[in-house]
């Protein structure tokens, strides 16, 4: 749907203020800070006249020889170089972020330094001032979506003592941009902010320090949260969400368990409709439209009556907008154009729809370059024109196996029942064990797979178990799990390294380093697979090894049991995994929709990979002579 009418918009203003305390001091920097529960919008239309305190310091970077961060310095905190003294002053100011932003931030760009101002945005002042604790943004390219993040981290932290904001990308790389750019960049640039971060202060690219004890941490996670877990934070902003694994997001989320704020912002630009930022957006927000309306159908004076335009493709004309209606010329900046939720917060819906999302697409912008826009629609896929130009979804995720394809792997007379029929059959064969480990929620399930080498010449799995209700329990789980390695006398076992030390550790104690062989993904790497020493794991490129086993299936080089014994979960487990192209790896990743499983796939992947120790499948993997080790992969 293009088009709304008025009366059926819900356009609210959702924005708070915040009680300031304002810097007054000649010696001292006296620091703001702000009650969001209790603040009351300040209407008035001067800015506040803020002091500002001298002194300007040159930041300290963490980075190597190279030019790189150093990857043990995002946990590093140095200590500040000199005691900075704080007195708090009891004048209160009622101050909206956006209007702090307009006061205190000052932009560079394009050689110049200007103030932060509302004027041509000002769609953006509710998303700066929202009551939501949770905020979600679904952006096309270049619509200051990060601009908008780093203004908001700024603000927070220096209207309110002792505030952590914890930042998360995908990629160290854009954190650190994002860092430089929306961070230090605009704070060495605004007169008042430098004021938050005098001479001594802890300045480093991934850690940013206060005078009023308000912390910025930057880290990322892409494949894993590791480097998140434990980290204290009032406010957490995850960046380029659509580029997150969806399972990470919640243990990301734990950072903020004990904080009596609990803020979220999650930003990113849309992929496909299976997309970690569709699933947000579509059940779990309010999917605030800007709506731009055509005053030439209905009565002038009549708001309610004209054609409201949600903007989209429809509203592409050769040379600006135009309504989807009558084709007329409209404006984005028209001064009636408001928010408008499509799926606003109602009694039956008040505990789903938490987070308050904002689509911006680049047609709603003023610095627009339409020929620009109208070139893209010509030439750009349409998938790229939605997700970058109008901040859309697009079904373009691609399946790397039909369903006809993988029900030609099973076998009828391979039934999940039969584990005790394979015991004897497995009597004298190498039998081995792919172990995908999950906590049971989100998504996420311990999953165990079994096969081996029975005489046909391909890799038959044979058993495939999810450990769910009271197999739920760790100690339980590790106790059927060693049932079963003892029993049938699993020759050796492959585990995922990213969600199991605890249970990693158990099986190597109960069996041996031999035995139990680690496997940790990384997103990219020269080798598909490679064993590192000095952390006595393999390394594995994620998604040349899952399009190995994804290939090997396609061609039935690997057998499956029946498909009405897998068919669900664990064949829907394979089926859930899709492709989407990632800009920043220039390359293919493999991804599951959010609320679905995929770990089924993930053991059979892992019980492929540890039996090439044994049985090498150059047909799979071609191993390196280079490596060092018989008879392992490269």
């Amino acid at each position: 749907m293009n088009a709304v009418n008025t009366p059926a918009l819900d356009t609210t203003a959702k924005s708070t203020s915040n009680r300031l305390l304002i810097p007054t001091c000649c010696c001292f920097l006296h620091m703001a800070t702000i009650k969001l529960a209790t603040a009351n919008l300040l209407r008035a239309k001067t800015r506040v006249g803020l002091s500002v305190a001298g002194g300007v310091s040159e930041p300290w970077f963490d980075y190597d020889d190279s030019g790189d961060p150093i990857d043990c310095g995002f946990d590093e905190e140095l200590p500040d170089e000199a005691n900075v003294s704080v007195e708090m002053d009891d004048q209160i100011f009622d101050v909206a972020p956006s209007q702090f932003a307009e006061t205190a931030i000052r932009i560079p760009e394009a050689g110049k330094v200007s103030d932060f101002s509302f004027e041509g945005r000002e769609y953006l002042r509710q998303i700066y001032d929202t009551q939501s604790k949770r905020v979600l943004l679904k952006c096309g390219r270049q619509v200051e979506k990060s601009t908008t993040v780093g203004n908001r981290i700024i603000c927070y932290s220096a209207l309110t003592n002792n505030f952590r904001s914890l930042y998360v990308a995908p990629s160290a790389e854009q954190a650190k941009v994002f860092s430089n750019d929306r961070l230090k960049d605009v704070m060495d640039s605004s007169p008042m902010l430098r004021a938050y971060t005098p001479p001594g202060m802890n300045q480093a690219v991934f850690f940013k320090k206060l005078i009023n004890y308000s912390q910025i941490r930057l880290r990322y996670a892409y494949l894993t949260a590791d480097r998140v877990r434990g980290i204290p934070a009032d406010q957490i902003i995850i960046d380029e969400i659509q580029d997150i694994l969806i399972d990470n997001i919640p243990i990301i989320e734990q950072c903020a368990f004990h904080s009596s704020y609990k803020l979220f912002m999650y930003s990113g630009t849309p992929k496909s409709m299976d997309n970690t930022i569709e699933f947000y957006w579509n059940d779990f927000s309010t999917q605030n439209e800007w709506v731009v309306p055509c005053e030439r159908h209905g009565t002038p004076k009549n708001k309610s009556s004209w054609h409201w335009n949600v903007l989209a493709i429809k509203n592409i004309g050769k040379t600006g907008l135009i309504c989807d209606k009558c084709g007329e010329p409209i404006s984005a900046q028209h001064p009636d154009a408001k928010w408008a939720s499509m799926n606003p917060v109602r009694a039956n819906n008040e505990d789903k729809v938490t987070f308050d999302g904002y689509r911006i697409p680049q047609i709603m912008v003023p610095w627009v370059d339409w020929d620009e826009v109208v070139e893209a629609l010509e030439q750009y896929p349409r998938a790229q024109f939605m997700n970058e130009k109008l901040g859309m979804s697009y079904d373009s995720g691609i399946r790397p196996i039909t369903k006809a394809q993988l029900q030609k792997c099973c076998k009828e007379d391979i039934r999940l029942t039969d584990i005790e029929t394979f015991k004897e059959l497995a009597k004298g064969r190498q039998i081995f064990a792919g172990i995908d480990w999950g906590p049971g929620e989100h998504a996420s399930y311990t999953t165990i797979a079994l096969g081996g080498y029975l005489g046909t010449g391909n890799l038959t799995v044979f058993y495939i178990h999810r450990f769910t209700g009271p197999d739920l329990e760790p100690e339980r789980q590790i106790d059927l799990i060693c049932q079963m390695i003892a029993q049938l006398d699993i020759r050796l076992v492959g585990t995922d390294y990213g969600g199991g030390f605890y249970p990693n550790d158990q099986l190597i104690r109960r069996f041996g380093p031999t035995k139990i062989h680690k496997y940790q993904y990384n997103p990219r790497q020269k080798k598909k697979v490679y064993w590192e020493p000095s952390l006595g794991r393999w390394m594995a490129h994620r998604t040349e090894v899952m399009t190995a086993v994804f290939t090997s299936l396609k061609k039935q080089k690997i057998d499956l049991p029946c498909w009405d014994d897998i068919a669900d979960p664990y064949g829907a487990d394979i089926m859930n995994i899709f492709t989407e192209y990632n800009e920043r790896l220039r390359m293919n990743e493999y991804k599951k929709p959010p609320g679905k499983t995929d770990d089924a796939f993930h053991a059979i992947l892992l019980m492929t990979l540890v039996s090439m120790l044994e049985v090498p499948r150059p047909d799979i993997i071609t191993p390196e002579k280079e490596t060092g080790v018989p008879q392992r992969y490269g």
